[in-house]
């Protein structure tokens, strides 16, 4: 996390499965299997590389781009891809994991592509029936396979539907993370030559809001106490609990605000809100000078249009927090981002949901869409 943030990131969000009938480790998306006894011998910097290859194979969706591929071919050529970008941003690859260095900035559909030439015409034959037992193993359980058709159809479109939302909110989380080392310049050396093509997709800025709350209420952590899980094995990791929400919420009343747009935001934000037991919001109206300041809780409702008209100044807004209020976890500011800023940015996290593209010198944003 400190040495290799968006390695780091994304790997602690792996789920781990010990897995002891496998040699090594087998990284399969947003799992990762692994044999405890090998895991045991490795040494932190080696472990490192094992995360940092399990979260590069989720990022580049090796699983959904295998396509037609033969299956043990494509593993090769993922893995090779991984561990030369891995190799190029300074980890130590424990002993056989796959690494060559003439596959250095390929694509891994380009190194199968080598690997696949290069293939005895036995072996591929070979692996052509493996790709076929493991389609038939694949197939749908017997219980599915006799049950009536109406209903076995229903369950295959409800767990379509299921799988494809899960997908989509997984690309855009993913997409978030690495928007976001992008901005912080912390990015792997080379990752822009394998990322796919979804990075470039625009998120939703009712999606990018709703999970910046959910971040930061479920993802709240601390160490008193710790987490139990691991304290037999003498490793105190934080614990997750819950908490009053606390964030402030300053609108922009300049007049140059989109009264539609100020609506929606209004609107996504109440609804968000609607899922917290318990939130306390300190929200502010300003232009350049702060209007009003109310505080909600669960029921009340934010106002529509607010008071204001002048100009925009946004240095009367963080003067009123730093004076009157609590240091906040989030400043959340709704604005078109023509206005003068602070000169230093603060101590809280600030989230700017700009009503148009703009830039702003700290903190990040979000570009509201009708």
């Amino acid at each position: 996390m400190l040495e290799a943030p968006y390695f780091g990131e994304i790997a602690a969000s792996l789920q781990m499965a010990a897995t002891p009938e496998i040699p090594t480790f087998l990284a399969t998306g947003e799992v990762l299997r692994f044999n405890p006894g090998w895991i045991e011998s490795l040494e932190s910097e080696e472990l490192e590389a094992v995360l940092a290859n399990a979260a590069m194979h989720r990022v580049l969706g090796h699983e959904e781009r295998r396509e037609r591929r033969l299956g043990r071919l494509w593993q090769l050529a993922t893995d090779y891809a991984v561990n030369a970008l891995l190799v190029r941003n300074g980890f130590r690859l424990p002993e056989g994991m796959l690494y060559d260095v003439r596959f250095s900035g390929m694509y891994a559909e380009e190194i199968y592509a080598e690997l696949r030439a290069q293939l005895p015409e036995n072996e591929e034959e070979e692996a052509k029936k493996e790709e076929k037992r493991e389609a038939s193993e694949s197939a749908p359980e017997r219980s599915e396979r006799f049950a009536p058709e109406s209903r076995s159809r229903g369950r295959m479109e409800e767990r379509q539907s299921r799988s494809e939302g899960e997908a989509a909110l997984e690309r855009a989380r993913l997409e978030e993370i690495f928007a976001r080392h992008e901005r912080g310049e912390s990015l792997p050396e080379g990752l822009e030559r394998l990322v796919p093509r979804y990075f470039s997709r625009r998120i939703d800025w009712r999606e990018l809001l709703h999970r910046h709350f959910n971040e930061l209420l479920k993802n709240s952590y601390r160490f008193n106490p710790p987490n139990p899980k691991h304290l037999y094995r003498g490793i105190a990791l934080p614990s997750l609990h819950s908490e009053t929400l606390e964030i402030v919420v300053a609108i922009d009343s300049s007049g140059s605000v989109d009264a539609e747009l100020l609506g929606a935001f209004t609107a996504e934000l109440e609804s968000i809100l609607e899922q917290f037991d318990d939130y306390r919001i300190e929200l502010l109206v300003a232009d350049s000078r702060v209007r009003s300041h109310r505080t909600l809780t669960p029921g009340e409702r934010l106002e529509g249009k607010p008071e204001g008209g002048g100009g925009t100044d946004f240095r009367p807004v963080f003067d009123y927090v730093e004076r009157q209020l609590e240091p906040p976890r989030l400043l959340l500011y709704f604005t078109d981002g023509a206005g003068s800023f602070p000169a230093d940015a603060p101590l809280y996290d600030v989230l700017w949901v700009l009503s148009r593209e703009g830039e702003v010198p700290f903190g990040e944003k979000i570009v509201l869409e009708g």
